[in-house]
């Protein structure tokens, strides 16, 4: 059986450590380094985590609106249109979209662009413009 010297055992625990950077930066700055790299999920777990462990030296306040799950939210009066025929459409045409805002209602597009400035413009008149989804496909 071989032996390790101390100096390798010292090795293997600090790889297992957090990186000390880590440990001195606030969650704040890691779940906003996070939305920026596009890792939401992450950023709503380490929101989470810094909850749970009551950080209150933080206002964690703004980042608990930001990730909330999207709420929709009908106008008064009116029923919103099923939405699973949109979400069939990009389920379908997504790959032809890369990069691209998509305007779509009851599985139909209506504009594209690679603005949403460009896809609001052209909808700018359409009559059922409350109804519309939305998305940017990456």
């Amino acid at each position: 059986m071989s032996k390790r010297s101390p100096k390798a055992d010292e090795t293997m625990a600090q790889a297992l450590r957090k990186p000390i950077q880590e440990e001195t930066r606030s969650y704040y700055e890691r779940i906003r380094e996070l939305i920026e790299a596009d890792r939401v999920e992450a950023a709503r777990r380490l929101l989470a985590e810094a909850l749970e462990k009551g950080d209150h030296d933080e206002d964690l306040s703004g980042w608990q609106r930001v990730l909330a799950p999207a709420k929709v939210r009908p106008v008064k009066g009116t029923k919103a249109p099923d939405p699973t025929l949109d979400f069939q459409w990009l389920k379908d045409h997504s790959w032809e979209y890369r990069g691209q805002w998509v305007a779509l209602l009851g599985g139909e597009l209506l504009t594209c662009g690679l603005t949403l400035q460009k896809v609001v413009a052209d909808l700018e008149h359409h009559p059922e413009k409350d109804w519309i989804l939305l998305h940017r496909i990456h």
